[in-house]
């Protein structure tokens, strides 16, 4: 039986190096006790504002360098939980970092209260006029004033800091059940082999050309999700009701306006997406039909939906190869993007391998003063290869903006975050398709690409008008039960899926295992940054040395303007229908190619 990896059998160059953040949990626990010490300094300074701009300039230089410490304790403590949620010490350390979190905003919570109650709009603005030390918190004092209606009083903003690790218990619990606590059983695989079943060998299961592998493992992974239910129905409807509370506390319409205002994203972008892709939903079930015929299936499942249409010879990539090929893809962008990569790569930015008890899928965490890490689960296969590139686009994203914004605009908003990520997947796929002239080939690189359509565009909108209905069903009183939500995400499903999709009790259940829908109103983002992503990449791709250059500027920008603005600098304007039906076009020449080309190779007619 093929049995998962323990972290001690891994290459350590392919782990990463948290001795970066702190030598040793020892070197941690002296600065968490220093940070608390350190706290009781910033709450002393309360009252003391009026005194002028230069107390002003002094208490935001020490709340910032207060934070930038809390984050880099957090970031340790995270690391170190999600290398291998067994190990209780972590998981312990992991805690105490919340809740000094918690206490570094509640020492804080005081400051944009007592700011606002001191200085009127203008009086705000003006400060960094006077005092060019306040130049790095422009930002913040722009967004306190926008922000005004929003804040609450002094007590009230310590009461809600307070508030921090009950907000955190819905995630935690789910993190915890869903990556240490489930089991998923075995599969036999296609050779007779017994193989345990984890998120990342179930990918590669349901990529099989052997249906009945693919029937097995859907089953076997989503039977623990379905057996807890009822359980995980009541930790969202928690993370819903925590959602609600906070918009209403600061009093916005709704806890989407609460997500979307801070970054000032009018609510319309949010809806004009949904819109957009429900009308254009032929495009995805046009893709389904061609898939269903293909195949030669008389009902198309959800398993279905991964195998590749056409097949390619048997590939696994090693880490090494498949670093060498985004390094590669992503020259375009020129050895000031490259070059830094590469020594990152080389300095166990990243942890690689699949192991026991490690966190699940992928991430990139960037930790100012420091570098990124990015977490992998490798599998070898050519997916993982673009999961690289996309955790790649993440850990430069935060390379520049570190590098080139103080802290407290160097961290880029969770708005613009999926359009580097994207945007290098676009470059992997633009690169694999120049180094090939094989039809085969060429056309399963296609159905790739409309898989990333599939998956980024139209899924992820589906998980947006998901959350926007959950949270609007609360926001009215309503419960939210096991099977209200398997209702209502089945219809979701038919309406976007059409008719060649079976909806069977697997799929009704696949709001229970997405992590996502404890951080609201994110996953909407995945689709503006594949919109974004697709017309600044066509743009690089070119050859365009301007549209290079802004997007190199975008990278370095983090969030020293609006989300929207940047991306209007960038070259993209999202409040507009254009770059939506931009993307939409790509898809569909992307499906004529692909109709094309399985002509040309005889599997349709």
């Amino acid at each position: 039986m093929v049995q998962q990896l323990t972290r001690e059998q891994v290459p350590i160059e392919e782990t990463w190096n948290l001795e970066d953040l702190f030598p040793n949990p020892e070197a941690w626990e002296v600065e968490r006790e220093s940070i608390l010490r350190d706290l009781g300094a910033l709450e002393q300074l309360r009252g003391t504002l009026r005194q002028g701009v230069s107390q002003v300039l002094r208490v935001l230089l020490l709340a910032d360098e207060l934070d930038q410490r809390v984050s880099k304790l957090y970031a340790y403590a995270l690391l170190a939980r999600d290398q291998d949620t067994r190990d209780t010490a972590a998981a312990e350390r992991y805690e105490r970092a919340v809740y000094v979190g918690t206490l570094a905003g509640r020492a804080s919570a005081w400051i944009a209260p007592e700011l606002l109650a001191t200085y009127d709009d203008t009086a705000l603005l003006e400060m960094v006029k006077h005092e060019p030390g306040l130049a790095p918190f422009r930002r913040f004092l722009e967004r306190l004033v926008r922000e005004r209606p929003h804040v609450r009083s002094a007590e009230v903003e310590e009461l809600l800091a307070e508030t921090a690790p009950l907000a955190h218990a819905p995630s935690t619990a789910f993190t915890l059940l869903d990556n240490a606590d489930i089991r998923y059983g075995t599969v036999t695989d296609v050779d007779g082999s017994t193989v345990e079943l984890t998120k990342g060998r179930y990918q590669l299961l349901l990529e099989r050309r052997d249906r009945r592998v693919r029937q097995q493992a859907y089953e076997v992974f989503n039977a623990p999700y379905i057996a807890h239910r009822h359980t995980l129905a009541a930790l969202l409807s928690a993370a819903n009701q925590r959602d609600a509370f906070y918009a209403r506390a600061r009093r916005y319409d709704s806890a989407l306006h609460a997500a979307l205002h801070p970054d000032n994203i009018p609510v319309e972008v949010y809806t004009t997406l949904i819109a957009l892709v429900r009308q254009h939903a032929d495009l995805l079930q046009r893709y389904l039909a061609l898939r269903k015929r293909v195949l030669g299936l008389e009902r198309l499942r959800t398993f279905d939906l991964y195998v590749p249409l056409v097949e390619r010879p048997e590939r696994s990539y090693t880490y090494q190869e498949a670093r060498e090929l985004v390094l590669e893809a992503l020259r375009p962008l020129g050895a000031d993007y490259v070059e830094p990569l590469r020594a990152g790569l080389a300095n166990r930015w990243v942890d690689v391998h699949e192991t026991v008890g490690k966190r699940s899928g992928g991430y990139s965490l960037g930790v100012y003063g420091v570098h990124p890490y990015i977490l992998l689960n490798w599998n070898g296969t050519l997916r993982e290869v673009f999961t690289l590139a996309h955790e790649l686009g993440h850990a430069m994203h935060s390379y520049f903006s570190s590098r080139t914004q103080p802290h407290p605009t160097a961290e880029y908003t969770i708005f613009v975050a999926e359009v580097a990520s994207t945007f290098n997947e676009r470059l992997l796929t633009h690169a694999l398709l120049e180094t090939t002239t094989d039809p085969r080939e060429r056309a399963a690189l296609v159905n790739d690409a409309l898989d990333t359509f599939r998956i980024a565009l139209y899924r992820q909108t589906l998980f947006a008008e998901f959350e926007l209905l959950t949270h609007q069903a609360v926001e009215r009183g309503e419960g939210l039960s096991a099977d209200g939500l398997c209702t209502l995400y089945g219809r979701l499903i038919s309406e976007y899926y059409g008719p060649d999709l079976e909806l069977d009790d697997e799929v009704r259940h696949e709001w229970s295992r997405v992590p996502h829908f404890y951080r609201a109103f994110y996953v909407y983002q995945y689709a503006t940054g594949l919109v974004a992503a697709t017309a600044l990449a066509r743009a690089v791709l070119e050859g365009d040395e301007v549209a290079r250059q802004r997007y190199l500027a975008f990278l370095a920008a983090g969030s020293s303007k609006d989300s929207l603005e940047l991306l209007r600098d960038a070259g993209v304007d999202l409040t507009t229908a254009e770059p939506y039906r931009a993307a939409f076009a790509t898809m569909e020449q992307d499906l004529a190619t692909l109709e094309s080309a399985l002509v040309e190779l005889g599997m349709v007619r």
